[in-house]
């Protein structure tokens, strides 16, 4: 996944879980676009948060609850923008192929912004046979801390894709003992980078038949859903639909991109596909793709035989079109399926690459072109990115931080011949609590 994400991104990274099922980005006293000075007027714009999670193996869910959150501009004091006694929980696990809007907040004040500041009360770790582990939070306070800021413009949509590594984020203290050192990248889309495919479920209030374009509820505001010729429909049956067929009413799930720098007043979203109907998101490891039949095992250890279409969309986790002969045994897919007479029928896979290998121990040194840890050698990749993983912080820095009896921790290749050195693409050194 790390070799991935490098790609095509403008990204900023903060050290910090970013987790959130309400995260209402709006400016203290910005509703309507005016303050309670009827002759000044407040330039307002609108902030979309998409939240999504590297893939894991280790467990079966990742359940954060979310209980504070505050937005800081530069030398001003926390402004709490939501919060819930009880908490929100988000199970970041099942954000691990897509992202997921989790806010489409309107009337942000136009401004600089440097820092989200979360209160988060509890993550538990769900194992495969149900059982619970309780990860240490030690603040229970973090701070996000851009390497910039970011801007809200007047009129405008940002848009902002969280990418939460559980993976990297847990780490076993003892036995059954964990402890959360989350990492977070950001990436502020563009079009250049329009980040992972979103699903944005919800149902269609009115259709305009000449521009192939709909208006879809969801969570109380409206998106003009726009389509082309490459869109793809699918019905409730899992078989191929035309625009036509879409009514009034109907449930669906528009799967895409939302128009950056557009009017914010009606937010806008590039569907790549739409699904009405019942559709639900399969994810395990690849087995076969034979003769149209696409099989896959769950975590629960249970095989899927999922039918494909000839208008099957096919997408890797970057949210990139893929064709069918790119699919590579073992690796992880998502597909979302429909049930008909007990068969199971995909309108879209997304594929990941498989879990890369890990490094971790006491730096003994530090050659020219090497690093050796535990007794491994180790390498840059092609490239590679350097943080300082704090107790809830991450910043990033250069190999020329590093210091022999840091303890690292690296994410790359290893080869199969041990006397080749582990290729890593990220290292983090492990600071001092």
């Amino acid at each position: 996944m790390e070799d991935m994400m490098i790609q095509q991104r403008s990204r900023w990274v903060l050290g910090a879980l970013v987790l959130v099922s309400s995260l209402l980005l709006f400016a203290c006293g910005g509703s309507g676009g005016s303050s309670g000075d009827n002759s000044r007027t407040v330039s307002t714009g609108s902030v979309g948060i998409l939240v999504t999670d590297a893939p894991s193996d280790d467990f079966k869910a990742i359940e954060v609850t979310v209980n504070g959150i505050s937005l800081i501009a530069e030398d001003s004091d926390p402004i709490e923008i939501w919060s819930s006694a009880d908490g929100e929980i988000i199970d970041l696990l099942s954000l691990e192929t897509e992202a997921m809007l989790f806010t489409m907040v309107k009337d942000v004040q136009v401004g600089w912004y440097n820092k989200i500041r979360l209160n988060i009360s509890k993550v538990e770790l769900v194992n495969f046979d149900d059982t619970r582990i309780e990860v240490d939070v030690p603040s229970g306070k973090i701070d996000l801390n851009p390497r910039g800021t970011f801007y809200v413009n007047a009129d405008e949509l940002l848009l902002l894709q969280l990418d939460f590594d559980a993976k990297k984020s847990i780490h076993l203290v003892n036995a059954n003992h964990y402890r959360l050192r989350p990492v977070v990248f950001v990436d502020i889309l563009t079009t250049a980078d329009m980040g992972r495919l979103v699903h944005l479920p919800g149902t269609i209030i009115s259709i305009d038949t000449d521009n192939s374009q709909f208006v879809l509820l969801h969570e109380a505001i409206q998106y003009l859903i726009r389509s082309d010729s490459e869109t793809v429909f699918f019905g409730p049956y899992g078989e191929p639909i035309a625009f036509g067929d879409l009514a009034v009413d109907d449930s669906v799930i528009a799967v895409g991109h939302f128009q950056l720098d557009s009017d914010d007043s009606h937010p806008k979203f590039d569907a790549v596909l739409v699904e009405q109907g019942d559709y639900q998101n399969v994810r395990g490891s690849l087995v076969a793709v034979d003769e149209g039949i696409l099989k896959l095992i769950d975590a629960e250890n249970q095989e899927w035989w999922i039918y494909l279409d000839d208008k099957t969309a096919f997408y890797d986790c970057l949210g990139e079109p893929i064709d069918r002969s790119e699919l590579v045994t073992g690796q992880r897919v998502a597909v979302d399926v429909v049930e008909n007479n007990q068969n199971y029928y995909a309108a879209l896979v997304v594929a990941c690459p498989e879990t890369v290998d890990s490094l971790s121990g006491e730096l003994e040194s530090i050659d020219t072109t090497t690093l050796t840890v535990e007794g491994q050698c180790a390498e840059e990749a092609s490239r590679a990115s350097y943080y300082l993983l704090g107790e809830d912080s991450l910043t990033e820095i250069t190999r020329d931080d590093l210091q022999v009896d840091d303890i690292v921790l690296l994410f790359g290749v290893e080869d199969a011949d041990p006397a080749v050195c582990f290729a890593y693409r990220q290292l983090f050194i492990i600071a001092d609590e």
